[in-house]
């Protein structure tokens, strides 16, 4: 584990609201959104979980969750002077430990990419369309 910027919790509604409007990136038992502020500095990171994750318990466990595993892995790949969301899914606090861990770890990497990319989101190239045509 790396040291990097200092971690700072998003309490307000506003903050959850301005990175709402930012990138994205679903991962199996993770959504992560993330928008860069005008102040660099620290990474900021919140946490949320709705009534589809569960009842009060799971919710909570789905936070305790994703709360260790940002921990572990925003230092190294978080940027500093952008603030994260972490949004618990329905799998999310039942994942095998590794599974959540990796989850997050890709959604990181690929909001690194967009939040990089000089002209906006990195594009992924298509497949090509199938033709409905029979020859």
């Amino acid at each position: 584990m790396t040291s990097g910027p200092p971690l700072q919790r998003l309490t307000k509604r506003a903050q959850f609201l301005f990175v709402r409007a930012g990138f994205r990136a679903s991962r199996g038992g993770v959504l992560v959104e993330a928008r860069r502020r005008e102040a660099a500095g620290a990474i900021g990171v919140g946490f949320t979980a709705s009534k589809k994750v569960g009842g009060a318990v799971e919710r909570n466990r789905a936070k305790r969750r994703l709360r260790e595993a940002a921990r572990r892995l925003l230092p190294e790949h978080g940027i500093a002077g952008v603030d994260y969301v972490l949004v618990a899914r329905q799998q999310t606090p039942s994942a095998p430990w590794l599974a959540l861990l990796d989850d997050l770890g890709n959604a990181l990497i690929r909001l690194r990419a967009d939040l990089e990319a000089p002209g906006g989101p990195a594009k992924r190239a298509k497949a090509p369309a199938k033709s409905t045509e029979s020859d």
